[in-house]
């Protein structure tokens, strides 16, 4: 039977664009049975756009996915963008901070904001759907997309969500709720089974889709993991006992991009394949309509399933398309159909009017700026160091030297679907800071961390013969005059592409340049390579005599090119092989948005891209290389450099000196959060380390001036082993395109920290909830069975090993994620979940707890401001165990059942009243399928933090 609309979601939202369709359930049913048997297919999964153009606003290249709608109906099409953090298509738009910044914040007003910039921008840029909020937990301390979270309390993600889902779908973008459910790491995410109890499952994650569901998302992600051996978008239980029945949702489920596994999946509750047909086909789909399809046997990785007959997959077919318009409809998307109130006689689609991008633009920066500032979480501030004051910037005193690259190269955000291509022109923080300062100002930049070198000088290379006996080069007689000389042979190549590995064809045209020696491949500035051109550099690198230690890199620096290689001792092995993708100019929002390693970073220089090669170099060994660079439509810049080890060591040494006579220090510090891939691999210890030298130059700058700030752009929870050495440390996030800005408000105090941790950060590797110590000795030190997980024997076919591997961390912790696993274990983090400093203080005053009619409760109290500066404050509500419950339910030592986010002027009050519902006070039952209440005498507690709690009463529930 086709579900019905669930009231809460389909009601309209006062003064929102959501919730105004016109269509009745009996109108849209009427739809399904008027579609033929190809469009009801053409619904269910992606398609081709061919509509795309490339130009703003409305150009839909780069956009996730597509699916055509049925015009002869008046059924628009439905255009999917990527996100959470903004619009991701292929031009450029407000990349917005982090949501794991976001979370930070503690504000589900700055959610709705978040929330409503989005949904206006995706609108105004012609997309209908929203993939995100992404609202898995960060379970997983070195997940590669932990920064697209909302931390790893499932309460806290799910107000932010709603806030999000009400803020987009007031502006008519639909939501999408992902990744359902408990994809919460990258590594081997296809072919990972996550074991989890059904209590945990509840009191997790479904927690925060559960929000996000109640606040009407239009559209929900199943997931690439299995659950309990069920792929995530096959699984039964989870898509229809779970989302359907107990969650009451009515929207659309879709698959992430390649989540399918069996054409049962639509049967099973999946309503749309993406991102192309091969299970959900046209023709799969009316074959099994017309005749069904037979019992399927179990194998090493399914289950068996029993014949479906072709009125069942009617059913499933027509159920998955209600879904779609049920959506649609709330989107005020259908009302070009005949049951429309803009039907005019001929069915036509029809969508409401969208936005001027143009104007949105300073209202979206101003609004990314405002929560990253309202992000930005203050974890130590000893003696005051911060906020920087004029008298820091007098040269009498010493200054501010400035450190990292993070402060010259913005990180903007993480690597993946969540990346959005910023505006042109955002400031670094050090521009940023610098404007602030004033000319005058005693601000200066050292690098510290050497992510450039320099250009590999002439003496490290040689041309070669001829006559040589090495196959890769192709040179003429004539460059037999060059061979030995210091340098390489240039050649010029034709612009056509060759597959990788072969050779390249020299160019012979009348306006072919000869072969020449170049002493360095060093053509910047005024030194460029003319606009569709193409060059080829051959030669021999030879290490210096005292190679100074592990770890050379060798780096191609481009720009404007169209494509550029660098092969090393020959074309075939991929591990000698560095490719650097077109990019255009820089600076550039493409360019912008490259990971911190694939930038530049010398404000005297260009701003080049680049791409690098490590190598392990003895004395005097020799490598081959074969350079090749394609100029793009404007000309070309390049460059070859190496990193030699001590480099690091000279850009260190440097930094000491700097900061030995400056009066205080601030270093920017970063780690690389990548869909695709877990920070570190399999090794958390490695994840959980700032990438390359930061921490040696941190350390060694701390030692030389105690009045060190260290201001980090992370994703996620790292390792300070510095962080009683310094004065003062600033978590940033990865704070969007207006992160300059807001780095320099806050270093300035122009604007107040007042975001709090919404993960927990460990002292050491071992001090987390998914570390095992119980390892092989061939495996990963502390990563497994919990993580990477374990294959096993396959639990449908006796005998047989299954083809993917299980994670057995869920199991073994339970409820137990984040800061309850610390509380459980009696674990003392380095920072706690919900801690966040000010530059100013608060008191608290004035507990007061009542029981309310529906079971739940109002917790009172009273904030202070009892400081000198204007500042924000998130107070923490905290709920004890219940001595009722059996001991075999699960029960946290505190889980957050409430907050709020006050702003106060110095000697200002505000009373805050915090409702918990009687759902927050009770646990999962399994046994009875349902919530079950924790009467008895309880703690509530109300603090700064999961660790700091400043009220304290005990309260009985009944």
């Amino acid at each position: 039977m086709v579900p019905t609309l669930n009231s809460a979601a389909a009601s309209s939202q006062a003064g929102s664009a959501w919730g105004q369709g016109t269509l009745t359930d009996s109108d849209m049913l009427k739809l399904v049975s008027q579609l033929t048997l190809p469009e009801e297919t053409g619904m269910v999964h992606g398609s081709s756009d061919t509509t795309c153009a490339t130009t703003l606003p409305l150009g839909c290249v780069g956009q996730a996915g597509w699916i055509p709608g049925v015009p002869r109906l008046g059924i628009p099409p439905l255009r999917m963008t990527d996100g959470p953090a903004g619009i991701r298509l292929s031009h450029v738009e407000t990349a917005m901070p982090a949501p794991v910044g976001l979370a930070a914040s503690f504000d589900t007003a700055a959610a709705a904001t978040f929330g409503r910039t989005v949904g206006a921008a995706g609108r105004a840029t012609g997309e209908d759907v929203w993939l995100g909020p992404m609202i898995n937990e960060v379970n997983y301390p070195t997940g590669g997309r932990n920064f697209e979270t909302l931390g790893e309390d499932p309460y806290l993600a799910g107000q932010l969500a709603a806030g999000e889902v009400t803020g987009a779908q007031s502006q008519g973008l639909v939501t999408e709720l992902k990744h359902y459910i408990e994809n919460d790491f990258e590594n081997g995410r296809n072919s990972t089974s996550v074991t989890i109890d059904d209590q945990t499952l509840h009191e997790t994650e479904l927690v925060a889709f559960e929000a996000g569901i109640r606040a009407g998302a239009g559209s929900v992600m199943c997931s690439y993991n299995r659950i309990n051996d069920l792929t995530g978008c096959g699984d039964n239980d989870t898509l229809i006992t779970i989302l359907r029945q107990q969650l009451a949702f009515t929207g659309f489920v879709q698959s992430d991009w390649g989540a399918v596994h069996q054409t049962t999946d639509l049967v099973n509750g999946t309503d749309i394949q993406q991102p192309s047909p091969s299970f959900f086909s046209d023709a799969t789909l009316a074959a099994a309509v017309a005749n069904g399809t037979p019992a399927v046997a179990a194998t090493a990785d399914y289950p068996a399933y029993p014949a479906i007959s072709g009125a069942q997959w009617k059913q499933a077919l027509d159920t998955a398309v209600f879904h779609i318009l049920s959506t649609m409809n709330q989107a005020d998307l259908l009302e070009g159909t005949q049951y429309g109130s803009h039907f005019t006689g001929t069915p036509t689609p029809w969508v409401p009017a969208r936005p001027d991008l143009a104007n949105l633009k300073d209202s979206a920066a101003a609004s990314a700026q405002s929560i990253a500032e309202d992000s930005a979480t203050l974890l130590k501030n000893g003696d005051q160091i911060l906020p920087l004051t004029n008298a820091d910037l007098k040269a009498k005193a010493g200054g501010v030297v400035v450190m990292g690259p993070t402060a010259i190269a913005s990180y903007y955000g993480g690597g993946g679907s969540a990346h959005v291509t910023p505006y042109d022109g955002s400031a670094s923080p050090y521009s940023a800071l610098a404007a602030q300062a004033g000319s005058g100002a005693a601000l200066s930049y050292q690098p510290g961390y050497d992510l450039d070198g320099t250009v590999v000088p002439s003496t490290a290379l040689t041309a070669p013969n001829p006559a040589d006996a090495y196959p890769n080069w192709t040179l003429t007689p004539a460059d037999a005059a060059f061979a030995g000389q210091p340098g390489l042979v240039r050649q010029q190549i034709t612009t056509s592409a060759v597959a990788s590995g072969a050779q390249p064809v020299l160019y012979t045209g009348s306006d072919a340049a000869p072969d020449r020696l170049d002493p360095t491949v060093n053509y910047t500035g005024s030194s460029t390579l003319p606009a569709g051109t193409a060059w080829r550099w051959s030669g021999l690198l030879t290490a210096p005599s005292n190679p100074g230690g592990t770890g050379w890199q060798l780096k191609v620096f481009v720009q404007n090119q169209a494509g550029s290689q660098l092969f090393v001792d020959g074309l075939t092995t991929t591990q000698r092989r560095i490719n650097v993708a077109a990019y255009p100019a820089a600076p550039s929002s493409s360019y912008a948005g490259l990971a911190e390693a694939a930038r530049s970073h010398d404000p005297a220089n260009p701003a080049l891209q680049q791409a690098s090669y490590s190598v392990t170099l003895t004395p005097g060994q020799q490598l081959h290389l074969d350079l090749r660079v394609t100029a793009g439509t404007q000309p070309t810049q390049v460059q070859l450099r190496w990193v030699p080890p001590d480099n690091q060591t000279t850009a260190i040494n440097n930094a000491v000196t700097a900061a030995k006579s400056a009066k205080k220090v601030v270093v920017f510090a970063y780690d690389d959060g990548q869909e695709g891939s877990d920070r570190g691999g399999s090794d958390q210890a490695t994840g959980l380390t700032l990438p390359g030298y930061q921490n040696s130059l941190i350390s060694a700058v701390a030692a030389a001036n105690p009045n060190t700030v260290v201001v980090l752009n992370t994703g996620d929870a790292v390792l300070m082993p510095w962080a009683t050495s310094v004065k003062g440390i600033l978590e940033m996030w990865y704070p969007g395109q207006e992160g300059g800005k807001a780095t320099a408000d806050v270093l300035f105090g122009k604007a107040n920290p007042g975001g709090k941790l919404p993960i927990t950060f460990p002292a050491t590797a071992d001090q987390q909830p998914m570390y095992d110590p119980n390892c092989t000795d061939t495996s990963a030190t502390g990563n497994c069975p919990l993580y990477p997980g374990v294959a096993g024997p396959s639990k449908y076919l006796a005998g047989a090993t299954a083809s993917y591997r299980t994670i057995t961390g869920m199991a073994v912790n339970g409820i137990d994620e984040g800061y309850r696993w610390y509380d459980a274990k009696g674990v003392t983090p380095l920072f706690p979940f919900g801690y966040g400093l000010s530059y100013t203080s608060f008191g608290y005053s004035k507990l007061k707890v009542s029981a309310d009619k529906a079971g739940g409760i109002d917790v009172s109290f009273t904030v202070k401001n009892t400081g000198s500066r204007k500042g924000s404050e998130s107070p923490q509500v905290y709920l004890g165990a219940s001595p009722d419950l059996p001991s075999s339910v699960q029960q946290a030592v505190r889980k957050l059942i409430g907050f709020d986010r006050v702003t106060l002027a110095p000697g200002a009050s505000q009373s805050v009243t915090v409702h918990a519902t009687a759902e927050q006070l009770s646990s999962w039952s399994t046994t009875a399928g349902k919530w079950t209440l924790g009467t008895g005498s309880r703690t509530v507690s109300v603090g700064s933090s999961s660790r700091d709690s400043r009220l304290q009463v005990t309260f009985t529930v009944k």
